[in-house]
């Protein structure tokens, strides 16, 4: 199948469309905003209205009545501790979603990097390819004027063949790319991408001053935030048989012999509160309490942990890319200085006035500086998908 230009824009488009993973999470979060807006309604008033209608065998006459009753909790602590720990559940869902867009953009990007690599290191083959052949041809005109060795003369059309064989191990390369695009963007057949845009990274930002100012990006930091917040909600709702509940109710009922009776007999209207001593209260509640408040230092200690890994993880991603970006700089002024000692070599070889062995070596390091150059910028891009994988950087940032 003809899969066509496609950009970087265009893979991430159908990426989020398309992935089952981020679907997943996304319907994760939806269902977590629901739980926590249900939460609320613990300190929702409640209404009821109710109309009965009963007979007795002294009477024989039917006795309508109609009650509206209406209700409120003013104060549980409990039901906080319900809504907190909903809360905390919806900012992991949330960055649980965020780590799985930027794991799905990492993998993308590394995926679409391959194929700009693959198809530049085609580029630079067939570059290779014309280096060997015009070399091959040079010192087979000068071994049919008895000026060059048949040895030397073998090894320029072996290092020729060297380069074709070269060439087509590229195009296989190319299509094993862009198999794994056509896999990363949900496609089962081959499809016959070409990825357009530079093959080049973008340059490093400059280092933070502290990269603590970074971590409110990192969803693993967020997610052990979460983490520490339902635990410490799950440790008020053990507490809450500490503290009373109050409640609020009112309710007004209307009596008579007819359905729906314009009579107002009573009325009524309360408060209560209560405080639970056994069967569930403090007695009850000592080593349950225990148990949360280790759980909640446990996720305390693991949150720092996370923050010192993501710190680390930060400077480490972020020195790799600053040495990456340097190392295409390094390889850029070698592979410009290459080819200018290739030209010049050309002449000189040509005239006579450069040993073959000499020649050689020179074409030989200009050949491999253009793969080294190649593989630098393959460097400077895997780096920075590395530090946009340390910032959280989920799709389409």
């Amino acid at each position: 199948a003809e899969g066509g230009a496609l950009t970087w824009e265009d893979s991430v488009a159908e990426a989020a469309r398309v992935n089952p993973t981020l679907s997943s999470s996304r319907l994760s979060v939806d269902a977590s905003r629901a739980s926590y807006y249900s939460s609320f309604n613990g300190f929702l008033p409640s209404l009821s209205l109710s109309n009965s209608v009963s007979e007795s065998n002294s009477s024989r006459q039917p006795a309508y009545s109609a009650t509206a009753s209406a209700g409120i909790t003013l104060f549980s602590v409990s039901q906080a501790a319900s809504i907190r720990t909903a809360s905390a559940a919806l900012n992991s869902a949330e960055a649980s979603l965020r780590a799985a867009s930027a794991n799905l953009r990492s993998t993308l990007r590394q995926t679409f990097s391959s194929l700009l690599f693959a198809q530049t290191a085609q580029e630079t083959a067939r570059v290779i390819v014309v280096i060997r052949r015009h070399n091959s041809d040079l010192v087979n005109l000068r071994y049919e004027a008895g000026r060059e060795s048949k040895g030397n003369m073998l090894r320029g059309k072996a290092q020729t063949l060297q380069a074709e064989y070269a060439v087509l191990s590229a195009e296989r390369d190319v299509r094993t790319a862009q198999r794994d695009m056509a896999r990363q963007l949900g496609r089962e057949g081959f499809e016959a991408f070409v990825a357009t845009g530079a093959f080049a990274s973008s340059p490093p930002p400059g280092r933070p001053d502290d990269f603590r100012i970074l971590l409110p990006l990192r969803t693993d930091v967020t997610i052990a935030e979460a983490s520490v917040r339902s635990s410490k909600a799950s440790l008020d709702s053990v507490n809450s048989v500490f503290w009373p509940t109050l409640s609020a109710s009112y309710s007004r009922s209307r009596g008579g012999a007819i359905e729906f009776p314009n009579r107002t007999n009573s009325w009524s209207a309360g408060a209560s509160l209560s405080y639970a001593l056994f069967g569930g209260g403090p007695a009850a509640a000592y080593l349950n309490t225990k148990a949360s408040r280790l759980g909640y230092e446990r996720t305390q200690s693991d949150l720092a942990a996370s923050r010192q890994a993501a710190l680390s993880d930060l400077e480490t991603a972020w020195s790799n890319y600053a040495d990456a970006a340097d190392q295409v700089k390094v390889q850029d002024a070698l592979l410009e200085a290459s080819r200018q000692r290739n030209e010049e070599a050309d002449i000189r070889y040509g005239s006579g006035l450069m040993s073959f062995e000499i020649w050689e070596g020179i074409v030989s390091e200009r050949v491999s500086t253009e793969r080294q150059a190649l593989s630098a910028r393959r460097s400077a891009m895997d780096a920075e998908t590395a530090w946009h994988r340390a910032l959280g950087r989920a799709l389409g940032e």
